[in-house]
């Protein structure tokens, strides 16, 4: 008598429900961890722009610097260095690809009551839910022929 056993693994994929934005962002530092640092804090400096109004960034701005922006890894999914230079003045220069978590930024944010442009943007969805804005598929209702 011979007995088979079949192990499944099922490992849950914990980013597949996530909102993450891809960004290229370089940066400099005195040493490699601070260049690392300062690219992490781009990132999501710049993803936080594309979501959050500008003026709502202005008048939070002490607030989103001490409580999200000093926290910037807590939002990087991944980071991968693509490009290392040493200057000659001792400088290290990097270009890293930085997958950030959208939706934990965004959460932080609306915490701290910083209005968003958008909760979680899904695919064709467009800024403060005009779907479609800009389509040249359709004819404009707003011209004086229609």
């Amino acid at each position: 008598m011979v007995i088979t056993a079949t192990l499944l693994t099922i490992t849950p994929n914990s980013s597949g429900a996530q909102t993450i934005d891809t960004v290229m962002v370089t940066a400099e530092g005195y040493d490699l961890e601070t260049a690392t640092s300062f690219c992490l804090e781009k990132a999501v400096t710049k993803v936080m722009k594309r979501y959050v109004r500008a003026q709502a960034l202005h008048t939070n701005e002490e607030r989103i610097r001490f409580r999200v922006l000093d926290q910037s890894p807590r939002y990087v999914i991944s980071s991968e260095v693509i490009l290392h230079e040493l200057r000659a003045d001792d400088y290290h220069k990097l270009t890293v690809k930085v997958e950030v978590s959208v939706d934990k930024l965004l959460t932080s944010l609306r915490n701290l009551d910083v209005e968003v442009l958008m909760w979680a943007p899904g695919p064709d969805q467009a800024i403060e839910g005009r779907r479609g804005a800009g389509s040249r598929t359709k004819p404009d209702r707003f011209t004086e022929e229609n």
